[in-house]
């Protein structure tokens, strides 16, 4: 299993964002050092979800975002690692829209928001082989954190 890692302040800003998006799905890019087996993110950077009409179960992250931060990442010698983005009310894992519009080579952060207070963190990766396509879930790691599925201690909710 592979692994993706970030700091307690990367993930609390990335909380922060998924929460102020709430009611509607909010999205976003990672950018970092990426390995094989372990792939450490550096920078949390928010995106525009260019989504309107069904902004509470889709999301589309503005390329100009994306430019923005691949320019920036390459100034420190590092690359765009992966994305993230909010399930309003439903589960931290994937739906089959986001595996059919996901890139090879990247990880996937998906934030459970319910009521507006973030419940469940997963990472996920593209199973290049798969069809149709789907994901593989990878570690997530905080240091001074649990694991995996990290939940502040204070912002604990039971997920619907």
């Amino acid at each position: 299993m592979s692994v993706l890692s970030m700091s307690v302040q990367q993930f609390e800003y990335m909380r922060t964002l998924a929460e102020a998006a709430y009611p509607y799905e909010g999205c976003g890019v990672l950018v970092g050092i990426p390995g094989e087996d372990h792939t450490a993110v550096t920078e949390v950077l928010e995106g525009r979800n260019l989504v309107t009409d069904r902004r509470h179960d889709r999301y589309e992250l503005d390329p100009r975002d994306i430019i923005r931060a691949e320019k920036q990442a390459r100034a420190r010698g590092e690359e765009v690692v992966g994305f993230f983005h909010t399930h309003p009310d439903h589960p931290a894992r994937p739906s089959q829209f986001d595996a059919d519009h996901a890139w090879a080579g990247y990880q996937y952060v998906v934030i459970a928001v319910h009521g507006g207070r973030q419940v469940r963190a997963t990472a996920w990766r593209l199973a290049e082989e798969n069809e149709p396509k789907s994901f593989v879930e990878t570690e997530l790691q905080i240091p001074g954190g649990p694991a995996a599925h990290y939940n502040p201690p204070d912002l604990v909710a039971e997920e619907r």
